[in-house]
């Protein structure tokens, strides 16, 4: 396997770290490895024009390394492990710290951008098998950039400024585009029986001076499909998001749904244009919890696990999924309905079968239905 200079940058400042017995820091220094893999398989048919689609893909197969520098400071890098181009992918490549140990967080790296509820929860544990359509559509992905965040039992903030992405060519230069972004959550109820979630977020975002202009677009629901059945094409220069997401759980049941709106500033003689997308969700769990943690959806809970005296936890759940991209000259609309059901033999272990039904107008095809299974786990 080739690995790449920042990769290699990362894991020689790994080894230079661990390498520092004498350094001040060093008796506070821990190191924890981790990782996750996801298997997928897709039979699916989409329609007018008609295509079959039966694969299978390695969704996701990452590492990771993190723990503490010193008292108030930690670190967290995780990479994608690409078996088709034979290479590491960045993820997360960040420290926090942590000042005066008060509420207040400062991160510096490669991260997330502080948008949306299914966005910050993690792909372990996001209650269909793939995000809402908007997430991919407008773009929400980690950049190089460093984001401030407090918060307390029932509410959170975080802001940040971004440059790009750490991959590619000048990864992580502001040549290849710059970002900003707020997010702020609020409980107003949150009892042992029930959490109540509100939540609005905010991200400007623009292509840098050596990129191509942006474009929306997004799949019929399976990531192994060869090609976006939406999309606008490139088109602008810069962009402005705000959404709003609301969620309430008793553990056993749930609710969540975001909405979000996006107006993108064409460049050039290209045009203006406003584009929304939005998804609702319900569900329910036997023999286990959803969980509520951190302001967005954790690990679940798992009451006996298979192996431990009983069969695990089995959740279900119903989501209707919405992204509009029509506007001025540009087309396409995807309405998405999603059936789900998952066996949690562990709290870490997850067997899911997802039931797309996906709806498009003036798209490279006019349907898409078909069944998506996936085997992951985490340690």
């Amino acid at each position: 396997m080739t690995i790449n200079l920042k990769n290699g940058l990362a894991v020689s400042a790994l080894a230079a770290t661990m390498a520092l017995p004498t350094a001040s820091f060093a008796q506070d220094f821990t190191i924890d490895f981790g990782g996750r893999f996801m298997l997928d398989y897709t039979i699916a048919d989409l329609s007018d024009p008609d295509s079959e689609i039966q694969d299978e893909e390695i969704r996701r197969f990452r590492v990771n390394a993190s723990g503490k520098l010193a008292k108030n400071l930690k670190y967290k890098v995780e990479t994608t492990i690409d078996t088709e181009d034979d290479k590491l992918v960045f993820e997360d490549a960040l420290i926090e710290y942590k000042p005066g140990g008060g509420a207040w967080k400062i991160k510096a790296g490669q991260q997330k951008t502080t948008v949306s509820l299914d966005e910050q929860t993690s792909s372990r544990f996001i209650s269909t098998l793939e995000r809402s359509a908007f997430t991919d559509a407008f773009g929400f992905s980690r950049r190089v950039g460093i984001t401030a965040s407090t918060g307390g039992d029932n509410y959170s903030f975080a802001a940040g400024v971004f440059t790009s992405n750490l991959e590619g060519t000048d990864g992580g230069s502001p040549k290849r585009g710059k970002a900003a972004s707020a997010r702020a959550t609020y409980n107003p109820i949150k009892t042992d029986d029930m959490t109540v979630h509100l939540g609005a977020s905010w991200r400007y975002r623009e292509k840098g001076d050596d990129s191509s202009n942006l474009r929306y677009r997004q799949r019929p629901y399976t990531h192994v499909a060869p090609s976006r059945i939406i999309d606008t094409g490139r088109f602008a220069k810069s962009d402005n998001t705000f959404g709003v997401e609301a969620a309430a759980t008793t553990g056993k049941l749930w609710a969540a749904g975001e909405a979000s709106f996006l107006s993108a500033k064409g460049e050039g003689a290209n045009e203006d244009a406003s584009f929304g997308g939005y998804y609702g969700e319900v569900g329910v769990f036997f023999g286990g919890e959803k969980v509520y943690k951190g302001h967005k959806f954790n690990r679940p809970k798992v009451h006996k696990p298979f192996g431990q005296g009983g069969y695990g936890a089995v959740s279900l759940v119903a989501r209707y999924d919405s992204v509009d991209l029509q506007d001025a000259v540009y087309t396409g609309k995807l309405d998405t309905i999603v059936l789900g059901a998952d066996w949690w033999p562990t709290s870490k272990t997850r067997f899911g079968i997802n039931y797309f039904d996906a709806d498009a107008e003036n798209g490279s095809a006019d349907k898409g239905e078909g069944v998506v299974a996936r085997f992951g786990f985490d340690f």
